[in-house]
């Protein structure tokens, strides 16, 4: 099937020179009409007074035996209608009065007076109707002054107009550009609307931009979510299904399938720990600034030692924060997951029986340290450990080594950063700095 050509409308030079146009007739058709209406009204007494003043003038005979002067008079026998004189062209007999009469194919305007003379005379006067502004024989050139006046708007309308798009035409030029080598949409000015446009434009483009990034992010986050799983959970699923493979075949003694489900059991809980900070991770790679709320400092801290210290149980948890640490803005579950895993970094691989967690503000931060008086990790571990999947060596058996990394995944979107060194309580010292101001300190391009 054959397709038709695409019809184009009208370019916006075009359509301006054509709105100039019909402007300009519309402004010529008012005038032209109001002016008619005015000066047709006014016609029967514009003549009327014109033969009343020649009439009141008859003591200058030039002006009424000249014809070039458009004056005709003609006197007849009021008894008899004998013409007893004329001047120019003889006017029909008429009564006493204002007439409108046609002599010679031009009309003309007649006024009929009795003069009390020679037994009664009517002397009639008469001057050509088309002596004033309007009248029939003009109306063509009144149109054609018209036209004449349209088809100069238009024309001025076509020339104004090409200044006045030209940022429109640089605006579709870039537009055209998009994506050849360019990806950014410049400024124009010289026209409010092409301003608009344009702007509208670059903060469409913005938020392409930004979903494109959100997208690269997301797939970005699930492959590395499936090759860290597939690398990390390929041990311990091994070694699970050996066990296993061990149970199934061999009958083993009570106390050596003891230890081989002992063995399942702490692999199962790796895989689990390993599955669940992927997930944490994979979120914290996809969080958005637009999720952000505002976090009560004191109030997080607060939680976290509460569901670290059990009842009866063997670590004391001891919270100090400054009255002024008051709150920020960013991801609560993120936040809260960082400052949890610090105090569980302590517990679970000091092993600590006393944490001090607390928190600072200094200028536009706000610092939060958990001291423990654990084992300790050796000084050329404290920045090892922070990397995915890095374990110290004093570390219990069983965790997934991203505990840290979630950390330090953390302090990078809240603007911050970990740092790990010797405590005073004599094990681990872990600082996490975040940032205090209201504005976002992270860039949806940023990646831990």
């Amino acid at each position: 099937m054959r397709r038709l050509p695409k019809v184009r409308s009208l370019s916006l030079r075009t359509r301006v020179a054509l709105a100039a146009a019909t402007a300009a007739a519309a402004v010529v058709a008012v005038f032209t009409i109001l002016t008619s209406v005015v000066l047709a009204n006014n016609d029967a007494a514009q003549l009327d007074r014109r033969l009343d003043s020649i009439v009141e003038a008859s003591m200058y005979p030039d002006q009424l035996s000249d014809p070039r002067q458009g004056v005709l008079t003609t006197g007849r026998m009021e008894s008899t209608g004998q013409v007893v004189f004329q001047r120019g062209l003889q006017l029909p007999p008429l009564q006493p009065g204002t007439a409108d009469v046609v002599v010679n194919g031009v009309d003309y305007r007649v006024r009929t007076v009795p003069v009390e003379q020679q037994g009664g005379v009517l002397i009639s006067i008469g001057i050509r109707a088309d002596s004033i502004l309007l009248s029939r024989a003009r109306i063509p050139f009144y149109v054609a002054v018209g036209l004449v006046t349209v088809l100069i708007a238009a024309g001025m309308g076509w020339l104004l107009s090409g200044p006045a798009i030209r940022p429109l035409r640089r605006l579709t030029e870039h537009t055209r550009r998009l994506g050849k080598g360019t990806e950014e949409m410049p400024e124009v000015h010289g026209v409010r609307e092409a301003e608009e446009l344009s702007e509208a434009m670059t903060g469409m483009l913005s938020r392409l931009a930004a979903a494109q990034q959100a997208t690269q992010n997301s797939l970005q986050a699930a492959q590395d979510f499936a090759a860290n799983a597939a690398h990390e959970l390929r041990t311990p699923l091994t070694a699970m299904r050996a066990d296993l493979d061990t149970l199934r075949i061999h009958d083993l003694p009570a106390d050596e399938r003891a230890e081989v489900v002992l063995d399942l059991s702490r692999a199962q809980r790796r895989v689990e720990a390993i599955i669940t900070a992927l997930g944490q991770l994979a979120s914290g790679e996809l969080a958005q600034v637009e999720d952000r709320e505002v976090i009560d400092v004191t109030d997080l801290l607060d939680r976290v030692a509460r569901e670290n210290m059990r009842p009866g149980g063997s670590v004391e948890v001891v919270v100090e924060a400054d009255d002024n640490l008051g709150t920020i803005w960013g991801w609560p579950g993120g936040l809260r997951l960082a400052v949890d895993n610090m105090v569980r970094n302590a517990v679970n691989h000091g092993p600590a029986t006393r944490i001090m967690l607390s928190g600072r503000r200094i200028d536009g931060s706000i610092t939060i340290t958990v001291d423990d008086n654990g084992r300790g990790l050796p000084a050329d571990e404290h920045n090892n450990v922070l990397g995915r999947f890095a374990r110290g060596s004093t570390a219990a058996p069983g965790g997934s080594g991203l505990g840290l990394a979630l950390v330090a995944q953390q302090a990078t979107l809240h603007g911050g950063s970990i740092v790990l060194s010797d405590s005073p309580l004599g094990g681990l010292r872990a600082t996490l700095t975040v940032s205090a101001t209201d504005e976002p300190q992270w860039d949806s391009d940023d990646q831990y």
